[in-house]
């Protein structure tokens, strides 16, 4: 039986331009339990989402190893390196679920004291692809109002200035329409009756603004 060739010499076979090597090296163990413990740690172990962010985390280790990323050193010099990229890769995870998390925060200031707060049912419910899905759905049938464009520029990271000028459009739009579609994912995803999503859209579309300004969501 042979045995398992030493990761110093995968190393090696790797730096040569071997890609099978690569495979066999991160088919480790340790190399998904780094990611495992990084996502555990930056999650405070409170979700089940840090095992998502973990495995995300592992795959782009893959990915970048593959893609010839790691171009010198030795097995420590290679570990600190999937350290990094594993660390990088969860924290895009933290931000991406802080926007999605942040999508409905200021809307119960907007709807009646009776409405439940949807925030805390984002918390269980995995909100990627629930709303991504609603906003594909409601942008299809709303062709015009640049909805996907919007919460995808949210989702990058982007200020409301900035999609502001990359869709040739006013702050104030911006952030109007951007209420709407928070309205509408409500509706859409059955966290909101008719009732509520029309008072939301006539306050936004008389101008009122909600408690908390989008300044705040920007800064």
């Amino acid at each position: 039986m042979l045995l398992p060739e030493p990761p110093e010499e995968l190393i090696k076979r790797y730096l040569q331009g071997d890609r099978e090597a690569c495979r066999e090296l991160l088919k480790r163990p340790e190399y998904y339990l780094i990611c495992k413990i990084i996502a555990k740690k930056r999650f405070l172990g409170k979700s089940k989402d840090w095992e998502d962010a973990a495995q995300v985390a592992f795959e782009k280790i893959l990915i970048e190893a593959l893609n010839g990323k790691f171009k010198e050193g030795n097995l420590e010099k290679f570990n600190r390196w999937c350290s990094t990229v594993a660390l990088n890769a969860i924290r895009d995870s933290l931000r991406k679920l802080k926007i999605e998390s942040e999508f409905f925060k200021n809307q119960s200031s907007q709807i009646n004291d009776n409405v439940p707060d949807i925030r805390e049912d984002l918390e269980t419910l995995n909100t990627n692809t629930q709303i991504q899905k609603a906003i594909i759905s409601i942008d299809l049938q709303n062709p015009n109002k640049q909805f996907l464009q919007i919460w995808q520029g949210l989702k990058s990271g982007k200020k409301q200035t900035e999609i502001a000028q990359d869709l040739g459009l006013k702050q104030a739009e911006v952030s109007k329409r951007f209420r709407e579609l928070s309205a509408l994912v409500g509706k859409e995803l059955g966290w909101l009756n008719v009732k509520q999503v029309e008072e939301m859209l006539k306050t936004i579309r008389q101008g009122r603004k909600p408690k908390r300004s989008q300044e705040d969501w920007d800064n």
